[in-house]
């Protein structure tokens, strides 16, 4: 009885901390300004996510990662949508690249994102 009363304390403590602590990456309002591409014969709009919509789905499907990361293990897409986000109550801009990376920059802090479960989110390659 004794060692379910401490199993059912240390969840509850668990959800307890998990609840009160917002993800590092909550974004909201994200909002779709613009398109660029360096390659614009193979790096094209349809490439890309085309709504709030779908980028609002990248962020929340993509996972953080270092820079490092997603240099040598992702490919960096000449093509991008870019826009604006809040975060902790800040205006941040934002790119999703074809690659299915992305970034979001708050000031001088810069994360880093790549998400390899939304080919649904992006055109046919």
């Amino acid at each position: 009885m004794e060692m379910r009363a401490s199993v059912v304390a240390l969840m509850a403590a668990a959800m307890l901390a998990t609840s009160c602590a917002a993800p590092d990456a909550a974004f909201t309002n994200i909002y779709m300004a613009d398109f660029h591409s360096d390659e614009p014969a193979n790096c094209r709009t349809s490439d890309v996510p085309q709504s709030h919509g779908k980028a609002q789905e990248f962020f929340s499907r993509a996972r953080q990662v270092d820079y490092k990361t997603l240099h040598d293990n992702y490919e960096l897409a000449p093509c991008y949508v870019e826009g604006t986000l809040n975060r902790q109550g800040k205006s941040c801009d934002w790119q999703i690249r074809a690659g299915a990376t992305g970034s979001v920059q708050c000031g001088e802090q810069k994360l880093y994102f790549a998400c390899d479960s939304c080919n649904d989110l992006f055109g046919a390659k």
